[in-house]
């Protein structure tokens, strides 16, 4: 099974779009909310992420944002892929 990670934020248009991409690819979809975890918070801050959604791969690849998702299933985005 393949399933991909997405951390988002509740009120946020482009992570619902991302979830929507993904399972409409037929792809399972692990999401997590920063809305719900202050270490998740804290963690991105860390890491300097300052946008959501964020998404990786089923092998721990970071993808980037709702934009790149979009062009790597659309076959339109290589970047170590």
């Amino acid at each position: 099974m393949s399933v991909y990670t997405l951390v988002g934020r509740l009120d946020c248009p482009h992570c619902s779009k991302a979830m929507g991409l993904l399972r409409d690819s037929g792809l399972t979809v692990q999401y997590y909310s920063l809305n719900d975890s202050k270490w998740l918070l804290d963690l991105f801050k860390k890491s300097g992420i300052k946008t959501v959604p964020q998404i990786w791969d089923i092998e721990g690849n970071h993808i980037g944002g709702y934009t790149d998702l979009k062009k790597l299933l659309k076959g339109e985005w290589y970047d170590g892929y």
